[in-house]
């Protein structure tokens, strides 16, 4: 009797066992084959991850038909039951990292899974399947093998070190907000800076300014002193700092204006805070200054400092100084005109002139040979509205744009001219004029002018003339309202200016 009862017992747990599997399987076949169709009508591609899933089920069902066909054979029977828990495990241990990876981690990090906590839960998951194996299906007390194996795991540990030290520092980035991905980073003393694109256990990978992508070990960013530059999202903006070496001969406060002037020209450059500009070292071969400014994009970064040093350069140049370094120079007293136009042409142009056009040759021929030659680089600022000024410019090549209470209002082309107000009644500037590309420019100043209009009184009729008209143009006053009279009343006014503000 009892045999009969233990024996029923037996079979009772054989049957439940292989419907347990059955299910398994089946939920499992099921699950994936649903997730593959969803993803196929949406037009996505199915990996490994969905079809290896289906292979193991459909295998596991395979086995299942072998094994009730060999129910006769009892040490067969009991080797494939073996086989098929450890698909059976198998299986669950994809269902279940699809289930945390795939939709619960993907859904809470917004579809973006850094492969350090993907390859964490895979572990995890996979060590837990090989345990319930060595437990279900080989009978193996675990105790016995973590007691015998203990020398023989310290052994693994000491050759592992550096991959230990690596996973480890990679969970402590993992977990660090300031080094999570889409930052910016930076190691100075390794050369090293990118975006963080992905955290592994061995390495932190980067995605630098040329679009490479570099492999970091992350011991080496736990033992680094690290820059965090944040990114366009960042509500906070590092200082970004940059040194420019200028010569003796430049005085700090004209260089510092300077260095200020090009910082403020660049739109990238963030104006609150301001910029701010310090004097750093007196070297050998000159004097070092610092420029700290933000930027709202990091990865601008490289951008930004081109176009700073190339307006630098046109700055510096266009003032008469150099970038000193190391070498021997004889100098002498002579200054020479760094940017060099022809004068036939800088005659040409000023002939077009209408203010210049009753002069005789010889003495617009001496102008053009004394008037000196501007070249501004792509994006200066060579005249800002509401300063002062004393000069006029004319476009010997290139071309500006004007803007008016920072909205663009015209454009400025060769051979053209402007800054005639400010030039001929000290009025401030009415209009900011930037470079759109590099333009070579003739100033005409002050003191240039001065003793032509001492010497030829009547010019002063014809400049009036002239700013009465163009006065009316810009204004785009209809000819019917104001009429020959009101012009005449402009001209007489700009006159009268022009005799007080040369004294005349």
């Amino acid at each position: 009797m009892n045999d009969a009862v233990m024996s029923l017992n037996s079979i009772i747990d054989v049957n439940f066992l292989l419907i347990n599997r059955i299910v398994v399987l089946t939920v499992t076949l099921i699950f994936f084959l649903s997730v593959m169709l969803i993803r196929k009508n949406h037009g996505q591609e199915t990996g490994s991850s969905i079809t290896a899933p289906i292979k193991l089920a459909l295998f596991g069902m395979l086995l299942l038909v072998i094994e009730v066909a060999l129910e006769g054979i009892p040490s067969y029977r009991s080797m494939l039951a073996g086989i098929q828990t450890i698909v059976v495990l198998l299986c669950v241990a994809k269902l279940a990292m699809y289930l945390i990876v795939d939709v619960y981690l993907r859904l809470h990090l917004n579809g973006d899974i850094p492969s350090l906590l993907r390859d964490a839960v895979r572990l995890v998951v996979y060590l837990t399947v090989c345990i319930l194996s060595l437990s279900l299906v080989f009978k193996i007390d675990l105790s016995t093998i973590v007691t015998t194996t203990t020398v023989i795991t310290a052994t693994i540990a000491f050759a592992m070190q550096s991959t230990l030290t690596n996973a480890m520092s990679g969970f402590c980035i993992q977990t660090d907000r300031l080094l999570s991905r889409g930052n910016w980073i930076s190691i100075e003393e390794k050369n090293i800076f990118g975006e963080i694109v992905n955290v592994g256990f061995r390495h932190t990978t980067l995605r630098r300014m040329n679009n490479t992508l570099l492999l970091v070990p992350n011991s080496l960013i736990m033992q680094s002193a690290v820059s965090c530059h944040g990114n366009s999202e960042s509500a906070s903006k590092p200082d970004v700092a940059n040194e420019v070496m200028l010569g003796y001969d430049m005085p700090p406060v004209r260089a510092r204006q300077l260095l200020l002037d090009v910082l403020g020209g660049e739109p990238l450059v963030m104006k609150q805070p301001a910029p701010l500009v310090r004097l750093k070292e007196f070297s050998d071969s000159g004097i070092i200054y610092r420029m700290v400014y933000r930027i709202d994009d990091p990865a601008r970064m490289y951008e930004v400092q081109d176009r700073l040093f190339s307006r630098l350069w046109y700055a510096v140049t266009r003032d008469g100084f150099s970038f000193p370094f190391p070498h021997r120079q004889i100098i002498s007293g002579e200054s020479s005109q760094p940017f060099v136009f022809p004068v036939e042409q800088i005659f040409r142009e000023l002939r077009q002139f209408d203010i210049f056009s009753m002069l005789d040759d010889g003495v617009v021929k001496d102008m053009a040979t004394h008037t000196p030659v501007r070249v501004f680089g792509p994006g200066e600022v060579v005249v800002r509205q509401g300063d002062a000024g004393s000069s006029l410019y004319l476009v010997l090549k290139g071309e500006l744009e004007v803007d008016v209470d920072g909205n663009q209002v015209g454009s400025i082309h060769q051979d053209s001219f402007f800054g005639e107000m400010s030039l001929l009644t000290g009025e401030p500037r009415q209009a900011t004029v930037r470079s759109v590309c590099e333009v070579w420019l003739a100033e005409i100043t002050r003191e240039m002018l001065e003793p032509l209009l001492r010497a030829n009184p009547e010019l002063l009729e014809k400049i009036s003339t002239v700013l009465a008209t163009r006065r009316e143009r810009s204004e785009q006053l209809a000819r019917n309202s104001g009429g020959i009279q009101g012009r005449t009343g402009v001209r007489d006014d700009y006159l009268q200016r022009l005799r007080n503000f040369f004294r005349l």
